[in-house]
C-alpha cells in the first residue's frame, strides 16, 4: 500500500512527494535522524519544537545534526547563531531549488526573487512604474536592465545593492556569468531579494518551507499581507523605552497606506507616518502620525517646530492626556506654552533629546545593578496580547474617530511580549555604549542632581536579595544565547509570579518620577529664564 502524504485541507503535490524521496536518499543528508520509518517506509519530513507534539522526538538530535553539517562548512558561531541552519540548508542543497508543495512549481531557495524594495529602486532608474514586478527572478530583472541601462552603470548599480556579493563582481560579464553569479551567492541574504522558499531547519528535512513564493501569500492565510502587518511593530518604541500604550500606535501605524504627503504634497503609494513628538524626544509612542513621504519623514529626523508644538497641544487638549512620557513631562509642560517661535522649538526639542539620554543612562545604571525585573514594567509586555480596531479609519492620513481594544492570547501575542523585553534590554546596552560625549546633545548640567540620583540607587539594594530578581538580572543579562532562546527564557520569567512583583517597580517609579520632575523643572529654566 503505498505511502500517503498530506496534512491540513491542501495535499502535498505529486512532484513534492518525488522530491522528498529524491532528497531524503541523497548523500547530503546521510545521517539525518529517523529519516525514514523502517516499518512503513514513511519519510518523516517534519519534527517540531513544541514539546508536547509528536513531531518533537526527533527535533533535537536534527538540530545537532544540523550544528554538525554548519560546522563541516565552516560556518562561524556554534549551534544555530549567526542563522548558520538556513545558511547550511541552502549551501548543501543538491541542485538549489525545489518545488512547491502546494503546486508544484520549482523555485530556486536562494534569494533570488526581487523584493518590494528593489522593484520601486529598478522602476525608479527605468523611469517606468511597470517593467519590473515582485517576485521576478533577479537574473532575468537583471538582463532587462542592462538593456535599459547598459552594462557599466549596472556593474554600479550592483555594488550599491549587493555590496556582500561585490567579491564576485568581475563575473558579471555576459549572461551565462550573470546567472553563475547570483546562484553562487544566494545563499547570503539580502535586503532587496526574497528567497523562494523560507529557511526553517530542523524543522523540515531539507530545511525549507512547505511552500514558495508563489503560494505562500495566498493559500498561507498567517502569511497573507494584510496578517503578516500585524506583526510589525516599531523596535524605536522600546529603544527609546517611552511610554504610551505601543499595540494601539502599532497597529495604527501599519495602517498606513496610499496618500499625500503633508509637507511636500507628493503623492506616494505607502505614506511614512511620522511621529508628531519624536521618540527620541521622550515623548510617548501614541496612535498620533502626521502623513509624509519617505523622503521628508528622513529628512525630518527628530526636529520638531512650532506648529509640530501646537499640533501636540491640540492634541493633549482633545485626549486630556499628555503627549510626553513621564520623564520629561514636566520639562514639556513648564516650557510649551510659551513657545513662540522655530528657535524655541529646536531648543526645547535638543533639551529634551538630552533629558531623554540622562534617562536612558539612569535606567542602564539601575539595569548594571541588578533591577531588569523592576525596569521590564517600564516596557508593558501585556500590551502585547490585545487586538485593536479602529473606527472611521482613513489610511491616507492615519485619522479615525475611535478604537476599541480586544483580549487575544495567543502564542504570537505572549511570543511579542518577550520580543519587546528582549529588544529593550539590548537596546539599552547599545545606547550606553556610546559615551555622552560622543554624542550631539545640549548641555544639561547633570553634576547639579548627582548626589539625589546615588541616593536612588543605593536605596535599591534592598530588592537584590529576592531570588526572582536575580533570576531575572541573570537571564537578561545573558548574551551568549541566540535571540529565540532567550525568549523562551524571559518566556518562563514572565510566567512565574510576574504580577506580584511590580510593587518593586512602583517603588522605583515613585523615586525617579520625583528626581526627573525636579529635573525637568530645572532644564525649564534654559527656556524660561532667556
Amino acid at each position: 500500500m503505498p505511502v500517503k502524504y498530506g496534512r491540513g485541507k491542501f495535499k502535498a503535490h505529486k512532484t513534492y512527494i518525488d522530491y522528498m524521496s529524491e532528497i531524503v536518499s541523497h548523500k547530503n543528508y546521510d545521517g539525518m535522524p529517523n529519516a525514514i520509518d523502517s516499518k512503513t517506509g514513511r519519510i518523516n519530513w517534519q519534527v517540531s519544537s513544541g514539546k508536547t507534539t509528536s513531531f518533537y522526538r526527533y527535533y533535537l538530535a536534527r538540530s545537532e545534526w544540523w550544528s554538525e553539517k554548519a560546522n563541516n562548512l565552516g560556518l562561524q558561531g556554534t549551534g544555530n547563531s549567526n542563522s548558520r541552519f538556513s545558511i547550511a540548508a541552502r549551501l548543501i542543497h543538491p541542485t538549489g531549488m525545489r518545488p512547491c508543495r502546494l503546486c508544484g512549481n520549482l523555485l530556486f531557495v536562494g534569494y533570488m526573487y526581487l523584493n518590494y524594495l528593489l522593484t520601486k529602486r529598478w522602476n525608479k532608474i527605468s523611469s517606468s512604474t511597470n517593467i519590473f514586478k515582485k517576485n521576478d527572478n533577479v537574473i532575468d530583472a537583471s538582463v532587462e536592465l542592462i538593456n535599459v541601462i547598459g552594462e557599466k552603470e549596472f556593474r554600479n548599480e550592483i555594488k550599491k545593492v549587493f555590496p556582500e556579493r561585490v567579491v564576485q563582481l568581475p563575473t558579471i560579464l555576459d549572461g551565462a556569468n550573470l546567472k553563475t553569479f547570483f546562484i553562487d551567492t544566494s545563499y547570503l541574504k539580502t535586503n532587496y531579494l526574497s528567497p523562494g522558499f523560507m529557511a526553517n531547519p530542523p524543522d523540515r528535512l531539507d530545511g525549507f518551507h512547505d511552500y514558495g513564493i508563489c503560494c505562500r501569500k495566498r493559500k498561507d492565510p498567517g502569511r497573507s499581507d494584510k496578517n503578516m502587518r500585524t506583526y510589525n511593530h516599531d523596535r524605536r518604541a522600546f529603544k527609546w523605552w517611552a511610554e504610551g500604550d505601543w499595540i494601539v500606535a502599532d497597529e495604527l501605524y501599519n495602517k498606513a497606506g496610499p496618500g499625500r504627503c503633508v509637507r511636500c504634497n507628493k503623492i506616494t503609494d505607502k505614506i511614512s507616518p511620522d511621529h508628531i513628538g519624536p521618540l527620541s524626544c521622550g515623548f510617548k509612542h501614541i496612535p498620533l502620525f502626521a502623513p509624509l513621504c519617505n523622503r521628508c519623514n528622513s529628512s525630518k529626523n527628530r526636529r520638531f517646530n512650532l506648529a509640530d508644538v501646537e499640533q501636540l497641544m491640540k492634541y493633549e487638549k482633545r485626549e486630556r492626556t499628555s503627549t510626553a512620557s513621564w520623564q520629561v513631562r514636566s520639562l514639556w509642560d513648564s516650557t510649551k506654552e510659551i513657545i513662540s517661535t522655530e528657535a524655541q522649538a529646536k531648543r526645547l526639542g535638543n533639551l529634551m533629546r538630552s533629558l531623554q539620554d540622562y534617562y536612558l543612562r539612569v535606567l542602564h545604571m539601575l539595569y548594571v545593578k541588578g533591577m531588569s525585573l523592576p525596569l521590564s514594567y517600564l516596557l508593558r509586555p501585556e500590551n502585547a496580547l490585545f487586538s485593536v480596531s479602529f473606527k472611521e479609519l482613513n489610511p491616507a492620513t492615519l485619522e479615525y474617530t475611535s478604537y476599541t481594544k480586544q483580549a487575544v492570547e495567543t502564542k504570537g501575542r505572549s511570543g511579542l511580549a518577550t520580543r519587546v523585553i528582549r529588544i529593550a534590554f539590548e537596546e539599552l546596552e547599545a545606547y550606553s555604549a556610546k559615551k555622552v560625549s560622543e554624542r550631539k546633545l545640549a548641555k544639561i548640567y547633570d553634576e547639579d542632581w548627582r548626589e539625589d540620583l546615588d541616593e536612588i540607587l543605593d536605596s535599591i539594594s534592598i530588592y537584590k536579595g529576592d531570588p526572582q530578581v536575580k533570576e531575572w538580572d541573570e537571564i537578561i543579562r545573558i548574551s551568549k544565547f541566540e535571540a529565540e532562546k532567550k525568549e523562551k527564557l524571559i518566556a518562563g520569567l514572565l510566567s512565574t509570579g510576574y504580577n506580584e512583583k511590580e510593587i518593586y517597580y512602583s517603588n522605583l517609579s515613585n523615586l525617579l518620577k520625583i528626581h526627573f520632575n525636579e529635573v525637568g523643572i530645572k532644564i525649564a529654566k534654559l527656556i524660561t529664564d532667556s
